[in-house]
């Protein structure tokens, strides 16, 4: 006996890829663990990104709407009223240039010019 016999050496050969199959299998399966990880991880930090994106959006809304709030009283206090009338007035008159009576109109009632 020089060695393992034909019998023997197909059985090692057998075990051997069976071995390589599982090592195989369970490298496989570590794989897609790790990349279901990893999509869970980068679903996360989109989810967290997503969400701080949303806040500061809403965050500079509130400051444009605080910041606005002295302009919008300043045109609804000294140029809303003459301007409405000034349209009303364009609307009941119909000018060929409805701009240009518009300038005028504006023109010829400002209050602060009185």
């Amino acid at each position: 006996t020089d060695g393992p016999t034909e019998e023997e050496r197909m059985e090692l050969e057998r075990i051997s890829m069976e071995k390589t199959i599982k090592k195989e299998a369970v490298e496989k399966m570590e794989l897609s663990r790790k990349e279901e990880e990893e999509k869970k991880e980068t679903k996360r930090r989109k989810d967290e990104w997503s969400a701080r994106v949303q806040e500061v959006k809403e965050q500079e809304e509130e400051v444009l709407q605080a910041q606005s709030y002295p302009l919008r009283n300043y045109l609804m206090k000294h140029v809303m009223p003459t301007l409405n009338q000034g349209l009303i007035e364009v609307c009941k008159v119909r000018p060929e240039d409805a701009i240009d009576y518009l300038a005028e109109y504006l023109f010829e009632h400002n209050p602060q010019v009185d």
